[in-house]
């Protein structure tokens, strides 16, 4: 970014926040935009028990603990998630009931998309470093840091109101109760990776992840951005005296110069594909100052590199009048990706015992992938020529980092009727760059002898560099109380609090294009760093421009801010009937603008406004039937929001989906109101459960397909008129004694860990301008009528061996609606089973070895009943070694 946008930027995102401070009506904010330039949650309550023993033994103990909560919620704690050998947040969560997981990263609750789920880092809202989601990537977060997962299902109004299906709290590791260290090895490989995959001249420093400033854009690059505002020909000629020719040669001077401060030494190559590699650090340990005062501290480290070879299929659609034509071939996509991962978190903690505790998390994320792909197939210039097709190759880089620091406290204030206290602060920076990335095209034609002659395309956007870069800022601040009371039978608990989140963006988008009309055939044969020698951008008669064309909020800047509180009370009625009834109150408001090259406001103001004030009430009941069964019932009204993204006119690749997609200006929030009732059965060696739930849905929002003019998919967002979700799940711990007569004592080892959630839904939508539906009623996106869990475990009596069989299967979901009389594109159900297994000879010592997809399952998004995408993930294979004391 160039130091003039950088201060644009700045300035710009500091009105947005002022103004959306003072901002009460749509009025006031346009008011503020006239005379401007430019424009520009709680900690839960639940009480962690530690999780120690065997699997059966922790799945036990995390059920215990859900039986106490006041609202349905799961629990999964840092042993639970060690023992099944989970890598991180997102693999350990598929266990968990009515959850699957999407590209290991997302987490889908009850069928519903990841819309619907959001996510806290100790109680405390934290932005995402992924730009095309509001929720974290869950992936980021590796096992090694992570006290405990929660994952609550029924809204309490102590959480924020954006709350669709679930939320899940991460909850760091703190305090420890003794000395510890630890570290891990490991190692690992991808069924796909037994052919060669492709690599190029990176920097330095990719190893750990970080960009040494090759791909970066130069600084001779960002002077120009920042004295030309947009590079052309034209824009360098008149701001040098104006059009003449003189100034015109002048400029195409100028612009090779600029051309040979890119990076041009992408040459891909074969290469054999490296093991993965993943290592791990912790230590921690607790001092006693004096009898009372505590001070503990928990540090770790862990770094994890992958390579994956890519196999896909992509059909493509060709443009005959209005309709989009799918043809009988897909164009193949072979390629590979570099993964980096890299993990940071300092912990410093005291406590007054026993009534205080204050604690600091610092934490570092960092994820970089780089991916080559290259895809053989067809486009609209060559559709109909069966001796032509094309070579496209993309490279695709990008960095998601997420820094947080927090402080948080609980005070319990016996003194003053019991009540307690608790806070946090939380200051995040998550941030997305992705310098240099690189597209171009070669045209392969058949010749007269039968051979085949390739050579980049000749075309005024023959290779086209991108500069991206997305800063998110967050502050959150949260007090909450709790003050017990007792009234004859019954127990109280008056609790409240108040919550503020600030989160600020800007984002920026510099597009560059190479212009290769005046090179012969000849010299475009070449490969890509011989046709863009410093000789031939040099030669003036090979006629070499650059141009920077930025569209319409490829820039944009944001702001959010949210105001609540909340007031709750529970009454436990003689260990029969225990309810809670809460209110939370939030003043929302949001804004997101898009700018031109110049950095000023595109667009009109009020369409990118969103302010909202509502209440949200949340009810429990939960009723004790006897000492193993009880029945909970719960109401609740949420809301999901756009997100900003969703809301601005920018056009970005979907990185689950590769599909293009742009954001739309007139969004609205989505009311919900849910119900729910369950009946759950604890005994000594099993827990049973069963519920069922209903959703209310005012205007979700929905993925449509635009009409693209080039035959590729355009996705985009709007409002339905209104929906419904309805099911029912069932959950069973079991362990497997009952047959010990059959199968021996050895029966007792086993145990079978189940859940099943059968459910539908239902929207309605309007007729929508762009978007030719073809069904005006469906299914949610992203909604599965059926998820299937099931885990089967072994643990030794000697507790040396344990072993872990996972199976997960979802039933088909919508993964955009379609259009012009084509059926509703769906991705079909994927069969996942992996297999854990742990030897631990020493109690300090273990070794664990993980096969995922032993299925080798492939994702595919069908249409019309042929392969729209078609994606393989090949089975994962890994081998670590850790040590503790």
């Amino acid at each position: 970014m160039s130091s003039k946008q950088a201060l644009t930027f700045s300035r710009v995102s500091r009105s947005v926040l002022l103004a959306l401070t003072s901002a009460t009506t749509f009025i006031s904010l346009a008011t503020f935009a006239e005379q401007s330039v430019a424009v520009a949650a709680a900690p839960d309550q639940i009480e962690h028990i530690a999780i120690t023993g065997r699997l059966i033994s922790s799945a036990a103990s995390a059920a215990a603990e859900r039986r106490e909560h006041t609202y349905v919620a799961e629990v999964l704690g840092m042993e639970q998630i060690a023992r099944a050998g989970d890598s991180n947040a997102a693999t350990a969560l598929r266990r968990v009931t009515g959850l699957t997981l999407v590209k290991d990263k997302f987490i889908y609750v009850r069928g519903l998309g990841e819309r619907y789920s959001s996510t806290l880092l100790n109680g405390a809202m934290v932005p995402s470093p992924d730009p095309t989601r509001n929720v974290m990537p869950l992936d980021m977060f590796p096992a090694g840091i992570i006290d405990s997962l929660v994952v609550q299902k029924a809204y309490s109004p102590d959480l924020p109101a954006a709350f669709g299906g679930g939320n899940v709290n991460i909850r760091t590791v703190s305090i420890p109760r003794q000395t510890s260290f630890s570290m891990a090895l490991g190692t690992g490989y991808n069924s796909l990776n037994n052919e060669d995959g492709y690599v190029y001249s990176g920097g330095a420093d990719d190893w750990r992840g970080k960009d040494d400033g090759t791909r970066a854009m130069s600084p001779l690059l960002q002077s120009a951005l920042q004295q030309y505002g947009t590079i052309t020909r034209t824009t360098i000629a008149q701001a040098n005296g104006g059009i003449t020719a003189a100034n015109l040669a002048a400029a195409d001077t100028e612009l090779r110069n600029l051309g040979l401060a890119f990076n041009r030494d992408i040459a891909i190559r074969s290469s054999d594909v490296e093991p993965d590699l993943n290592a791990s650090v912790s230590f921690g340990d607790r001092y006693s100052i004096s009898d009372d005062i505590v001070f503990g501290m928990m540090s770790g480290l862990s770094y994890s590199r992958a390579t994956d070879n890519i196999e896909q299929q992509e059909r493509y659609y060709s443009v005959s009048g209005d309709n989009l034509v799918p043809l009988n071939r897909y164009d193949d996509i072979s390629g590979t990706e570099h993964q980096v991962k890299l993990s940071g978190m300092l912990n410093f903690g005291v406590e007054f015992t026993p009534a205080h505790r204050i604690e600091t998390t610092s934490l570092y994320l960092l994820d970089s992938k780089d991916e080559i792909k290259i895809k053989q197939g067809d486009s609209i210039e060559t559709i109909n020529e069966p001796n032509r097709n094309n070579t496209d190759t993309s490279i695709r880089y990008e960095e998601r980092s997420l820094i947080s620091q927090q402080i948080r406290g609980q005070h319990q204030l016996d003194d003053i009727a019991g009540l307690a206290l608790d806070w946090q602060y939380t200051q995040a920076k998550a941030r997305r760059d992705a310098p240099g990335e690189v597209d171009f095209r070669y045209l392969n034609e058949q010749q007269s002898d039968g051979s085949v002659q390739s050579f980049l395309r000749r075309n005024q956007n023959a290779v086209n560099y991108s500069f991206s870069d997305m800063n998110d800022r967050t502050k959150s601040a949260n007090l909450n109380f709790s003050l017990p009371a007792n009234i004859g039978k019954a127990e109280l608990l008056f609790s409240g609090g108040y919550a503020n989140f600030q989160r600020n963006r800007h984002a920026e988008t510099n597009l560059f294009n190479f212009d290769t009309l005046g090179f012969s055939l000849s010299q475009l044969t070449d490969g890509f760093s011989d046709i863009f020698s410093d000789t031939n951008i040099s030669n003036s008669s090979n006629g070499f421009k650059i141009s920077n064309v930025t569209t319409q909020a490829d820039d944009y800047v944001a702001a959010q801010i949210i105001d609540a509180g909340y007031a709750a009370i529970e009454i436990n009625y003689d260990y029969l009937f225990k309810i809670n009834l809460g209110l939370r109150y939030e003043d929302f408001k949001q804004l997101s603008l898009p700018l031109n090259a110049n950095g000023d406001i595109s667009g009109n103001v009020l369409d990118s406004v969103l302010v909202e004030q509502d209440f949200y009430p949340a009810l429990s009941l939960t009723w004790f039937i006897n000492d193993e069964l009880q029945a909970r019932f719960g109401y609740s009204k949420t809301v999901v929001r756009p997100d900003l993204r969703e809301v601005t006119p920018v056009l970005y690749l979907d990185p689950l989906t590769e599909f293009k997609v742009t954001g739309y200006a007139g969004l609205t929030s989505t009311d919900i109101n849910s119900a729910e009732a369950r009946l759950e059965w604890y005994q000594d060696n099993s827990n049973y459960s069963v519920g069922v739930f209903y959703k209310d849905l005012s205007k979700p929002i929905e993925a449509i397909e635009l009409s693209g003019s080039d035959g590729n998919l355009l996705m985009s967002f709007r409002n339905a008129q209104g929906g419904k979700i309805y099911g029912i799940e069932a959950e069973v711990l079991q362990q497997l004694d009952m047959f010990s007569g059959q199968l021996g004592d050895v029966a007792d080892n086993f145990y079978l860990a189940s859940n099943l959630t059968l459910s539908d839904s239902e929207i309605s939508i309007q007729p929508l301008p762009g978007a030719n539906l073809t069904h005006s009623k469906r299914g949610l996106s992203g909604h599965s009528k059926y998820v299937l869990n099931m885990q089967l475990g072994y643990d030794a009596d000697n507790d040396q061996h344990h072993a872990t069989l996972t199976y997960n299967v979802f039933g088909k979901r919508i993964a955009f609606a379609g259009v012009n009389d084509k059926d509703d594109a769906y991705e079909q159900p994927f069969n996942s089973l992996d297999l854990t297994y742990s030897y631990t000879p020493s109690e300090n010592l273990s070794l664990k070895l993980a096969a995922k997809n032993l299925l080798d399952q492939d994702v595919e998004i069908l249409q019309q009943g042929q392969i729209l995408q078609r994606r393989a993930e090949g089975q994962d294979y890994s081998l670590s070694l850790s040590y503790n004391f």
